[in-house]
């Protein structure tokens, strides 16, 4: 701030303010204003007193209803920005430029180191997103499946229940999963073999009781062909 006041004192646009007719000096030799007042119109330009219109046209341009003001060195902006020292204005402006940009720049480096930082947990979570939504699209896949299972293990059941006997009752199954009337052959690998016809005896004879001893006996006593 220093060097834009140095340059603000250095050079003082006031001493070059003149009437654009007459150019009278608007500042005298002394540093002391002129006596007579000065106008500043808003097409921008400076007339002394002796040259206002009184119509309140521009007597340099001619522009007509133009509104006037009174020219002293304390002005409203933005009509005192025309009146800074030009050095000074760069000065500040350069201020102005180097303050927002060192602003701008920690804030820069202040994001990069946070993007820094969280650029890692960034880069899982980014997989763990890809590896989610593969799950996911498996997961649809099975239910797809497992719907279709279910579509097909129902199409099975309604067509065994419409399966019934000639009574008019559904078909019984064994316990090997054959329906009754359905298997052709015994499961059983060797054939069950057939007895003899059963034996009836006459009438008013009874079946001989027989024991163990009554066989040991009989298997212990001599035959005649052996005693021969």
């Amino acid at each position: 701030m220093s060097n834009v006041s140095g340059a603000s004192a250095d050079f003082d646009f006031w001493e070059f303010v003149n009437c654009s007719i007459c150019h009278l000096e608007f500042v005298k030799e002394s540093g002391a204003p002129s006596s007579l007042p000065f106008w500043l119109t808003e097409c921008g330009h400076v007339i002394c007193n002796s040259h206002l219109q009184a119509d309140q046209s521009c007597a340099a341009c001619g522009s007509s209803g133009i509104q006037l003001m009174p020219l002293q060195r304390e002005l409203e902006a933005p009509m005192s920005n025309w009146f800074s020292s030009v050095p000074g204005a760069f000065d500040a402006v350069a201020y102005s430029l180097r303050f927002q940009m060192n602003t701008m720049a920690d804030l820069v480096r202040y994001f990069k180191k946070k993007y820094q930082q969280y650029r890692p947990l960034y880069e899982r979570l980014q997989g763990e997103h890809a590896e989610s939504k593969r799950l996911r699209k498996l997961v649809e896949e099975l239910r797809q499946e497992n719907a279709e299972l279910r579509r097909r293990l129902q199409i099975g059941d309604s067509g065994n229940s419409d399966r019934t006997n000639t009574n008019g009752k559904r078909a019984r199954r064994d316990d090997d999963g054959y329906m009754s009337g359905q298997r052709t052959s015994s499961p059983r690998s060797i054939a069950t073999p057939l007895g003899p016809d059963r034996l009836t005896l006459p009438p008013g004879q009874y079946q001989p009781q027989f024991n163990s001893r009554h066989h040991q006996a009989q298997d212990t006593l001599p035959t005649k062909q052996s005693l021969g």
